[in-house]
């Protein structure tokens, strides 16, 4: 795969989409300067911490757009891409100034290393640019905890899939039913070896590729549904630990901290 957005987005290109620097960004095309390369870095403007500011985005564009992009880069790429890539047509400041390829050393769970799944990585980063400081790890915990919960893909990942809905992917992906699994787990090792063991399917092959191409697109499009009602002020978490979980700390949790099922990883006693 490749690794795309490399290009940066200057102090120029900032300006002019914020409606502030339009006669600065016309003379740079008319001088044939363009957009500033990466090694420009002295002409960036410095961007604010945050949070950025947010407009209602669509969850099926979401799916579209995560789903080209896990073929193009990786899960923690697609769903990272599918969000901030929307929010600079729709918002652009500040989202211009984000590299959009930063983040795609998350696909498969970091580096290869199978910890936590690049679908969530990518859509948590687009959270923490959005959501306040106080609100992150609630909208965080609610999406790992609806991901542990859930079964991937999606009937309506499977369904554009088999119909060929993910009409911006330029890969030809295989058009096939896949079959569901719940992985009780935020980590990409668990949820991907839960799926291979269900399907038969090797870890290289293109139709588990597709698998997490379909979850990627399932991830985007929960995360922007949370974003849209969190702005609205609609925002409900409701997922809560397990009690078999709650069990296990409430003899461990001096010593652990978590959310997971336990018994995914250790035997009980």
């Amino acid at each position: 795969m490749s690794n795309p957005e490399t290009k940066e987005v200057s102090r120029r290109g900032f300006l002019k989409t914020t409606g502030l620097g339009l006669g600065v960004a016309v003379g740079a095309l008319v001088l044939g300067t363009g957009v500033a390369s990466a090694a420009d870095t002295g002409s960036a403007a410095p961007v604010a911490e945050g949070p950025f500011p947010y407009s209602p985005l669509d969850a099926k564009e979401s799916m579209l757009r995560g789903h080209d992009a896990y073929w193009k880069s990786g899960c923690a790429y697609g769903t990272f891409y599918s969000i901030t890539s929307m929010l600079r047509d729709k918002v652009g400041g500040p989202y211009n100034q984000v590299p959009l390829r930063m983040i795609s050393w998350g696909r498969g769970g970091g580096a290869n290393w199978g910890t936590l799944c690049g679908a969530l990585t990518g859509a948590c980063t687009a959270i923490n640019l959005v959501a306040a400081d106080a609100d992150v790890n609630k909208l965080v915990s609610e999406l790992l905890g609806w991901y542990s919960t859930n079964s991937f893909p999606s009937v309506e990942a499977n369904q554009m899939g088999v119909a060929g809905g993910f009409t911006k992917t330029a890969k030809a992906y295989p058009k096939i039913e896949l079959i569901q699994t719940v992985s009780e787990s935020p980590l990409c090792h668990a949820s991907n070896a839960t799926w291979i063991a269900a399907s038969g399917i090797p870890l290289g092959d293109d139709r588990r590729k597709e698998r997490c191409a379909r979850l990627t697109a399932d991830v985007a499009a929960k995360t922007v549904a949370m974003l849209n009602d969190y702005k609205a002020g609609t925002f409900v978490a409701t997922f809560k630990v397990s009690e078999e979980t709650e069990t296990c700390l409430g003899c461990h949790e001096q010593s652990q901290e978590g959310k997971m099922s336990c018994l995914e990883c250790h035997d009980g006693h």
